[in-house]
């Protein structure tokens, strides 16, 4: 079995909420907020125990341009600077780009996980789809080390992409 799969077979075993599923009314707003560096706050104080941010980060949804915490039985609206998750790591396996957010999700860049580029303070960066339409933006050194590959494979200069499997994906945009 390559390391690839056995990657793969390790993230599908991981159990998440399906949030997907529960469809309760709207609750009102909780003082819960998270900053465009992926650190969450509540009532203004940083929330220290990792535990409760990774449980947190599994009831997210976003809808109608707003982020929420979802219980079967509650939907509490919270703030996000930009996106609730960074992309910290980046390791090329098997012909395939794994990546993994500020909070230990591993995600495999494919059709499951696409990249879109986005402006983000007047510069193109590159954001990977985590679930639902939960995304995550590429933290400096990760951008460094995709362009830093593309410069060493690409000789043509035309275009700023890599592959992952037989996904192809730009990651920089010469216009804004």
């Amino acid at each position: 079995m390559s390391n690839l799969q056995q990657l793969a077979d390790q993230i599908e075993e991981e159990i998440k909420p399906p949030v997907h599923l529960w469809k309760p009314d709207f609750s009102g707003e909780i003082d819960i907020y998270i900053d465009s560096n992926g650190a969450w706050f509540h009532e203004g104080d940083p929330i220290r125990r990792y535990k409760l941010v990774k449980l947190f980060s599994n009831i997210l949804w976003f809808e109608d341009d707003n982020y929420y915490l979802v219980t079967p039985v509650e939907k509490m609206q919270i703030r996000v600077d930009d996106v609730p998750f960074l992309i910290v790591e980046s390791n090329y396996i098997d012909g395939h780009w794994v990546v993994t957010t500020n909070l230990s999700d591993q995600l495999i860049i494919g059709e499951e996980h696409k990249v879109e580029l986005r402006s983000y303070k007047g510069q193109w960066v590159p954001y990977v789809q985590v679930r639902y339409d939960l995304w995550a933006r590429l933290n400096r050194n990760v951008y460094n080390e995709w362009m830093a590959e593309v410069l060493d494979t690409d000789d043509s200069g035309e275009e700023l992409a890599l592959t992952s499997g037989d996904y192809r994906f730009s990651i920089a945009h010469d216009e804004l």
